[in-house]
């Protein structure tokens, strides 16, 4: 057999290994690649933060008019402006008009709700109307008034003058 001190595997190695100087570098790459894709996606905005004027890509400038422009330090021109104050107005009253629309409909949606809630409500007490235990009932025997006694024969009744009504006061009188 082979000893220990032999097997390259065992022996202790010296420096940094090649894998790990591998994939050192290929961190390395992925970074930087991902980075110019930052760059190129969100680079204009990042000009514009540190005051680095677009890049030139080569091509033409649009032709400007002969008359000489005022312009501002930064580039922009008042025309530019003048175009910029419309479009803001522009989109002020785009904005404006649809904050208006919303609160219509937002107006009308809490006017369905309350529609829709009040029907639920109204819904629920007929169905807690209906859940309550049914008593059946009880129908009373008709009333009976209580009866009148009788009549008891008068022993005034046998005299046919005590029939009779009396007369007037002032009448004459039958003897």
């Amino acid at each position: 057999m082979r000893d220990a001190a032999d097997n390259p595997l065992l022996k202790p190695r010296r420096g940094i290994s090649r894998g790990i100087l591998l994939s050192f570098f290929i961190c390395m790459i992925l970074a930087g690649a991902g980075g110019a894709i930052g760059w190129e996606i969100y680079g204009n905005d990042v000009r514009s933060r540190l005051g680095i004027g677009p890049r030139d890509t080569g091509r033409a400038a649009p032709p400007t008019a002969s008359a000489p422009i005022n312009q501002s330090a930064a580039g922009v021109t008042a025309n530019e402006i003048a175009r910029l104050i419309k479009d803001l107005q522009a989109l002020e009253q785009r904005t404006a008009n649809d904050v208006q629309t919303a609160l219509q409909l937002l107006t009308s949606e809490q006017a369905a709700t309350k529609t829709l809630s009040d029907a639920v409500a109204a819904l629920q007490a007929k169905v807690d109307a209906l859940q309550r235990p049914v008593v059946p009932v009880v129908k009373k025997p008709p009333s009976v008034a209580p009866r009148k006694p009788p009549a008891v024969a008068r022993p005034d009744a046998a005299n046919p003058e005590t029939d009779q009504p009396e007369p007037a006061p002032g009448a004459p009188t039958r003897q």
